[in-house]
C-alpha cells in the first residue's frame, strides 16, 4: 500500500504552519532593524510583542515584496525560456527585486500612509544624494547573493540536508543585513530637501501673549450676569447671577501712625510744686520703676484686685549664659549622573553621519538581542525545510519516494 499521500497531506499542512509563523517572525525583525536604522541609531532596539500583534506586518511586507515579485517572475520566465540552469532563474528576478524594491520601501516611509508604494518624492531626494545611492547598490549586491545562496540551499535543495542547515542562518543573517542597509539609506536622505515645499509652521505664542488675547477675546466676548434673562425656578422664582469685577481693587491708604505722649504719674505729680507748670523735656525724663512686692505679699493672703500692679515672680539674671547657635550649612557637592549628562549634551540626537558605508552596519550582529532573534528565526526557517522536503519526498505526483 502507497502512504506517501497521506502522509503528504499533513506533511504539507505543518510546512503552510510553519513557514506563515517563520514568515511573522520574519517580517518584525525585519521592520525593527530597519525602522531603528532608518532613525539613526547605532543600535537596535528590540522589543517582543504577541505573536498575533506581528501579523499585520507579514501583510505588509506581502503586500511590499509581491508588489514586486510578480513583474520579476514573469521577467524570469521570459528571460531565461529555454535554460535549465537554476541560478539564472533566481538571479533574473532577484535582479528585479534589486533595483524596484528600495524605491517602494522608501516610499512607505516617506509617504502619508505606509501602504503608498510610490511617492515621486523619493526620486528627488536619491538624485541628491548619487554617491550614497550607488554605495547602496553596490552594499546590496553580496547581501541579496547571499540572501539567494541561503534560500536555495534551504529550500530548493531536494536531497542535501547538511545543505539546510547552513543555508537557514545565511538566509536569516542575509534579511536582517539588508534591513540594516536599506535604513541605512533612509536615514542618509533625510538631509535631503524635499520636492515639494513644506507648509511654514505656525509661531507658537508664548506664555503672556496666549493670556493676553484670552483677556482681550474675555473683555469682548464677556457678558455680566444681570445682563443676561433671570432664570425661572420653581421655589424661588426669577434667581439672577451677581455681576464680576475685573478691574482691581484701589490700594487702601496708609494709616496716620500715632505718637505717644509720656504721661505723669501720681508721685511726680505731687512733689512738684503748683506753681511749676512748664513740661518735662524728653532727655531728663526717667520712668518710675516700682519695686516687686512678691517678697512683701503673703503667700496665704488671697490675691485681689489692688495687686494688679504687683508682679508674680521675680526676674533675676539668666544663670547660664546661652550660647549663640551658628547655622553650619554643610556644602553638598551633587554630582550629575551620567544619563543627565548626555540628555544635556543631546547625545542622543542623531546626527548626519559623515561615513554611511561603514563597520557600524555589522555592529548591531554583536547585540545579545540580534543573536536571539537570529537563533529563533533559523529554529523556525530550518523547521520549515525541513517540512517542505518531506513534503517534496512524499509528494506522490512527483513520483519520488518507496514503493
Amino acid at each position: 500500500m502507497d502512504l506517501r499521500a497521506v502522509l503528504f497531506v499533513p506533511v504539507l499542512a505543518a510546512s503552510v504552519i510553519l513557514g506563515f509563523v517563520f514568515l511573522m517572525f520574519a517580517a518584525h525583525y525585519y521592520l525593527t532593524v530597519m525602522e531603528s536604522t532608518g532613525v539613526g541609531a547605532k543600535e537596535v532596539t528590540w522589543f517582543s510583542e504577541p505573536i498575533l500583534d506581528n501579523a499585520w506586518k507579514l501583510a505588509y511586507m506581502g503586500w511590499l515584496v509581491g508588489l514586486w515579485l510578480g513583474p520579476a517572475y514573469f521577467i524570469g520566465r521570459a528571460v531565461t525560456a529555454g535554460m535549465d540552469s537554476v541560478w539564472w532563474k533566481l538571479a533574473i528576478p532577484l535582479a528585479v527585486f534589486w533595483i524596484c524594491y528600495p524605491i517602494s520601501q522608501l516610499s512607505s516611509l516617506s509617504a502619508t500612509s505606509m501602504w503608498y508604494p510610490l511617492v515621486p518624492d523619493v526620486f528627488a531626494r536619491l538624485l541628491q544624494k548619487p554617491l550614497v545611492m550607488i554605495g547602496f547598490l553596490l552594499v546590496s549586491i553580496p547581501v541579496l547573493a547571499v540572501f539567494a545562496v541561503g534560500f536555495k540551499w534551504a529550500f530548493l535543495t531536494e536531497e542535501a540536508w547538511g545543505l539546510l542547515f547552513a543555508g537557514a542562518p545565511l538566509m536569516v543573517v542575509a534579511g536582517l543585513m539588508y534591513a540594516r542597509v536599506i535604513g541605512r539609506l533612509a536615514f542618509a536622505l533625510r538631509y535631503t530637501k524635499s520636492l515639494f515645499s513644506e507648509k511654514k509652521e505656525k509661531k507658537t505664542k508664548t506664555f503672556i501673549e496666549t493670556l493676553e488675547s484670552i483677556e482681550e477675546k474675555t473683555e469682548e466676548v464677556f457678558t455680566q450676569p444681570t445682563d443676561l434673562p433671570p432664570i425661572n425656578t420653581p421655589y424661588d422664582g426669577e434667581l439672577s447671577g451677581y455681576d464680576v469685577k475685573f478691574e482691581d481693587e484701589p490700594v487702601p491708604k496708609p494709616k496716620k501712625r500715632i505718637k505717644a505722649e509720656v504721661v505723669e504719674t501720681e508721685d511726680e505729680s505731687s512733689s512738684k510744686d503748683d506753681s511749676a507748670s512748664e513740661p518735662v523735656p524728653m532727655e531728663d525724663f526717667k520712668p518710675h520703676r516700682r519695686r516687686p512686692r512678691s517678697g512683701e505679699i503673703e503667700r496665704s493672703r488671697a490675691w485681689t484686685e489692688e495687686d494688679e500692679d504687683t508682679t508674680a515672680y521675680d526676674v533675676h539674671a539668666a544663670e547660664v549664659v546661652p550660647e549663640e547657635h551658628v547655622e553650619k550649612t554643610r556644602k553638598v557637592e551633587s554630582k550629575p549622573l551620567e544619563e543627565e549628562m548626555k540628555l544635556l549634551r543631546r547625545e542622543d540626537v542623531p546626527k548626519q553621519p559623515k561615513v554611511i558605508w561603514g563597520p557600524e552596519l555589522f555592529a548591531f550582529l554583536a547585540q545579545s538581542g540580534t543573536i536571539s532573534a537570529i537563533v529563533i528565526a533559523t529554529g523556525l526557517c530550518t523547521m520549515t525545510g525541513v517540512m517542505v522536503r518531506l513534503a517534496r519526498f512524499f509528494n506522490p505526483v512527483a513520483g519520488a519516494g518507496p514503493d
